[in-house]
């Protein structure tokens, strides 16, 4: 077979033809995957969009890697869809290759011609979704969170040592958790000397002076459920920042309670910690090498998200907080069991204070003259 019949078979696997005679420079995408292929394989030449001389790649070469990365997740309908004349053709939804660029995957250069130069050059055939109508990764783990938090609100608290089928299978999304937190690099070390922040929010008679008022209360004291912890156990809840942690305390229901106590401290050791504020970034579609991984990023940050949205207190918090905080029990005793660096803490994003971090750490008031010192206490009135 000769090379340029070889070639020919190539794109056409890839669903390309009509490919523009034209070369094109990096500066045209804001996706930083198309800019990075262009720069890692441009020569001299003309750039047919810019009309100068510059580091360009073919048209027909840009083609095969946008293609190989549509094809992830995108493929001929007539591969995997049912098709019934009587009904209008495939049983499924469809895009043509206009929709398919930029409606689905959005892509987007400037100036125009590029977009309409790259659907003219994609096969005209009934585009769609695979992963759609199969089962993938993220599909089954969200099935899976779905049904644990179903069990674990409504039917069954004790799942670490039940041999019971249902509890068995809600277990195993805790496995799965497990397994994601161990392989994509999230536990990270908080430095000794880090700067937590804690806050009391009270009424103008209460006088808040030292450790013991503004640290973690006793377990015998801890009668509000969290949302990493339920009723009687006691964790050191903190931010990072004195208004994230503000925020995340202040209740503005209680009319009472106009004033706040702020509590600086600082960790005495280094401490292990789950970031869930530091999932992998989701890549384009052009920047997937393994999609398996793909569907796992994508899950945790779905879960990340479920665990750490907003729950109004109307009664229905005790419930609510159920899963996060078997979740926190599972990380903290099964999951620890065989670790040497004993994962200490939570790190998640703040449903208050958007873009910044809060804490929580397994720690009740005597644990945490261990772990931390007190710098200052400040108190304020509400404004």
């Amino acid at each position: 077979m000769g090379r340029v019949k070889q070639r020919w078979l190539e794109l056409e696997a890839r669903h390309i033809s009509n490919i523009p005679d034209k070369y094109i420079c990096a500066k045209h995408f804001d996706d930083r995957y198309i800019t990075n292929f262009i720069k890692k394989n441009y020569e001299a030449g003309y750039c047919d969009y810019c009309k100068k001389d510059l580091k360009v790649v073919s048209f027909e070469d840009l083609m095969e890697f946008i293609m190989d990365g549509v094809s992830n997740f995108y493929d001929d309908a007539a591969n995997f869809m049912s098709y019934n004349s009587r009904e209008g053709g495939y049983l499924g939804e469809i895009y043509t290759p206009d929709e398919l660029i930029q409606d689905q995957i959005r892509l987007d250069a400037q100036p125009f011609k590029i977009i309409e130069d790259i659907v003219d050059a994609i096969e005209d055939v009934a585009w769609a979704q695979p992963d759609l109508y199969y089962a993938n990764i993220k599909d089954d783990l969200e099935y899976q969170w779905s049904y644990f938090k179903e069990i674990i609100k409504h039917r069954s608290r004790y799942l670490f040592s039940s041999g019971d089928k249902n509890q068995t299978r809600a277990f195993h999304i805790l496995r799965e958790v497990g397994t994601l937190v161990s392989g994509l690099n999230i536990i990270k070390i908080i430095p000794k000397g880090t700067k937590l922040y804690r806050c009391r929010q009270h009424d103008i008679k209460t006088n808040i002076l030292e450790f013991n008022d503004i640290t973690a209360p006793p377990n015998e004291k801890a009668i509000y459920p969290n949302r990493f912890s339920p009723t009687g156990i006691s964790m050191f809840y903190s931010a990072f920042d004195i208004t994230t942690a503000t925020l995340e305390t202040i209740s503005r229901e209680d009319k009472s309670k106009k004033w706040i106590t702020i509590g600086e401290f600082e960790t005495l050791e280094d401490e292990f910690v789950v970031d869930f504020n530091k999932l992998p970034n989701i890549p384009s579609i052009f920047g997937i090498r393994d999609k398996k991984k793909y569907y796992l990023v994508l899950f945790l940050h779905s879960f990340v998200r479920d665990m750490t949205k907003e729950i109004k207190k109307d009664g229905k918090e005790h419930t609510e907080y159920v899963p996060t905080q078997v979740v926190t029990e599972f990380l903290r005793y099964p999951f620890n069991t065989k670790r040497k660096n004993k994962l200490s803490g939570i790190i998640y994003p703040s449903s208050q204070n958007r873009n910044h971090k809060s804490a929580v750490f397994f720690w009740d008031n005597e644990t945490s003259k261990n772990k931390v010192s007190l710098l200052k206490i400040n108190t304020e009135k509400i404004k």
